[in-house]
């Protein structure tokens, strides 16, 4: 009896090294296109998904899927869109695109000029409308393009008071740090968002690049301030994480650290070089290792599902012929 157990004990330990060997390969090189795979075929197939999507309309313009919200039309979203296509339109389906876009965010300004979020956001415990930097920002540098493209002096003023809003003094988009500088806000319930900080700084400095403005420049050097002081804090075990997101923690630390890339290359003195490396290296940390450090359960549910799996796929190819016939 003990050498029948022993037997069945050795029949499933190969299959489960093995099946634990190629998930840790496959996660350590691949897991950033198997999460997305995966959302996307869920997104397509069930409608749903457990991370937010970027989808489109039957008009062609740009929706997010939220978990919590569905299918919405997220302005920042749209206005990152409208920008990236400004910067390729030279090709004309997408100068029309991006024309197409800014228009939108045009038209869906309120009566104060700013952008609102015109869906709940029960994450956040958030109703519609809300207010975002990130998305008030991202839509005065889709506008400064437009009116630059259209020589549109009344465009150009609606994305000038745009900017006039981020202030701390103007509106509910910003804050004074007590220690310096001015924290940008993604959501009103939520002080500090690493996205939301990092893309309102990218989209300052692109704004200031295209025009020259001094208030553009005056706040992102006070955010610059803010952000340096407030990151240490903010990076968990050198993880760069926003509680408010449904996205894969690998994926969404990627996307911060290229954030901040963007904000250190237009810092004059590159003052976020040394927190940069830090964060690279923490990506290409062992797999198994990343799991815990600190503790991510959704990947851990993922990798588990695929070691299941592999070690099934394992199990079936080593099982004896005989057995396979019976």
């Amino acid at each position: 009896k003990r050498k029948e157990i022993m037997k069945n004990l050795n029949r499933h330990l190969l299959p489960l090294v093995i099946g634990l060997v190629f998930a840790t390969v496959i996660w350590q090189v691949g897991e950033i296109m198997l999460a997305d795979f995966w959302s996307k075929t869920c997104l397509s197939i069930f409608g749903s998904a457990f991370v937010e999507l970027p989808t489109m309309d039957k008009n062609g313009i740009p929706m997010r899927y939220y978990p919590s919200a569905g299918k919405v039309y997220d302005p920042e979203l749209i206005a990152y869109e409208s920008s990236r296509f400004y910067k390729t339109r030279i090709e004309e389906t997408r100068k029309n695109a991006f024309l197409l876009y800014s228009k939108w965010l045009e038209d869906n300004l309120d009566a104060n000029g700013n952008i609102p979020n015109n869906y709940d956001y029960p994450k956040a415990g958030l109703k519609k409308p809300w207010y975002s930097a990130a998305g008030n920002s991202a839509t005065m540098l889709a506008l400064a393009q437009r009116a630059g493209n259209l020589h549109s002096p009344e465009t150009f003023i609606k994305a000038r008071k745009m900017l006039y809003n981020l202030q701390p003094e103007k509106g509910n988009f910003s804050f004074y740090e007590k220690d310096g500088g001015i924290w940008f806000q993604e959501f009103p319930t939520e002080p500090y968002s690493l996205s939301g900080m990092l893309k309102t700084l990218v989209n300052l400095a692109e704004y200031q690049k295209m025009v020259e403005d001094s208030l553009s420049q005056k706040l992102f050097q006070q955010g610059v301030i803010a952000l340096k002081s407030k990151l240490p804090e903010l990076a968990k075990k050198n993880l760069l994480d926003d509680k408010y997101h449904y996205k894969n923690k690998r994926i969404e630390h990627i996307e911060l650290v290229s954030l901040l890339e963007d904000v250190n290359s237009a810092t004059p003195d590159s003052v976020f070089t040394p927190f940069i490396q830090n964060y690279k290296a923490k990506s290409k940390q062992f797999v198994l290792f990343q799991f815990f450090s600190p503790f991510q359960p959704g990947r851990i549910i993922g990798y588990l599902f695929g070691w299941a799996i592999l070690y099934l796929i394992a199990y079936l190819f080593l099982k004896p012929r005989k057995d396979r016939e019976v």
